[in-house]
């Protein structure tokens, strides 16, 4: 059975643009996203192991039963271990599905591992995908991490559409629309007591047709490189449904405030589009999964 996974995954990426593994059960399917590759699961109850060439940085899904009536809150509680150092947690529903996730650091041997975790149940079945990654690492393929873990296959919509732009796209709560100011094609906020987070659409004309790389050098070049205290985390190109998007992480300080966002272009005919994920850098993690959601699902 271990096998028919692998098998599949190698059909579907035959027939879909993107790379589909699903599970030897056929219980689960989702995109993996690059440089993620598919490797074999070794432990029991793994049923989905993705791993990065000459990198330490892996995706491990683990499944198990459980009885009818446990809850989300439970199995996110019986599922913390004690060598956790959990920074935040929150709640977000993928595909109609309602998911728990966890950011945490673990210390073993005096290295420091970070994670992200992401769990839900699903017919009597619970589900725990973890991305962890040595500190060096870790965002260096967050962003695909996300892409991959999130991907559920279920009923989608695009809940947001705006005729005027031509533009429709998911928004995942807890964004809103919000005012939108002069140069935006769209503004969204995020309010969890007092964490803030926004997300802000722009579109420029571009004189001349443009690789999304080039657009996105030319971006950091003369904005981005002059902001107070520019720090670069990562970036790299995704392929996401069709629509191929330069991200990168970075931040910054401004009135004494620091912060970090989450950039990403997309280049459509002669237009360049920027999305950007804004928030305080002890909060850019409590709504990066809603903003990643969000952010990759735009479409023209």
């Amino acid at each position: 059975m271990k096998r028919c996974g692998l098998l599949l995954v190698v059909l579907a990426n035959c027939i879909f643009a993107q790379l589909l593994y699903i599970s030897p059960a056929m219980d689960l399917a989702l995109s993996v996203y690059e440089p993620f590759f598919v490797s074999q699961p070794i432990r029991p109850g793994e049923i989905g192991l993705f791993r990065v060439m000459n990198a330490a940085s892996t995706i491990q899904i683990m499944s198990f039963e459980v009885g009818p009536n446990v809850t989300l809150d439970q199995l996110a509680l019986s599922t913390k271990q004690a060598a956790m150092n959990e920074r935040s947690t929150g709640k977000i529903k993928i595909a109609n599905v309602d998911c728990f996730f966890r950011w945490f650091s673990i210390e073993t041997s005096g290295r420091i591992v970070q994670s992200f975790q992401l769990i839900f149940l699903r017919s009597g079945r619970a589900y725990v995908s973890s991305y962890f990654a040595p500190e060096e690492e870790f965002y260096t393929y967050l962003v695909p991490a996300l892409l991959t873990v999130q991907s559920l296959k279920g009923p989608t919509w695009f809940n947001h559409v705006d005729e005027k732009h031509g533009y429709k796209l998911m928004l995942y709560e807890p964004f809103q629309p919000a005012e939108v100011e002069e140069g935006e094609i769209g503004s969204f906020i995020a309010l969890d007591q007092a964490k803030v987070g926004y997300i802000q659409i722009v579109q420029e004309k571009l004189p001349k047709r443009m690789k999304v790389d080039e657009y996105a050098n030319l971006v950091e070049k003369n904005t981005l490189s002059k902001l107070n205290q520019y720090k670069l985390f990562s970036s790299r190109k995704n392929l996401v449904e069709g629509n191929e998007f330069f991200w990168r992480i970075f931040s910054f300080t401004q009135n004494q405030m620091n912060f970090k966002a989450l950039q990403a272009h997309l280049v459509v005919d002669q237009v360049a589009i920027t999305l950007t994920y804004l928030s305080s850098e002890e909060n850019f993690e409590q709504f990066l999964p809603a903003a990643i959601g969000t952010i990759f699902s735009f479409r023209m």
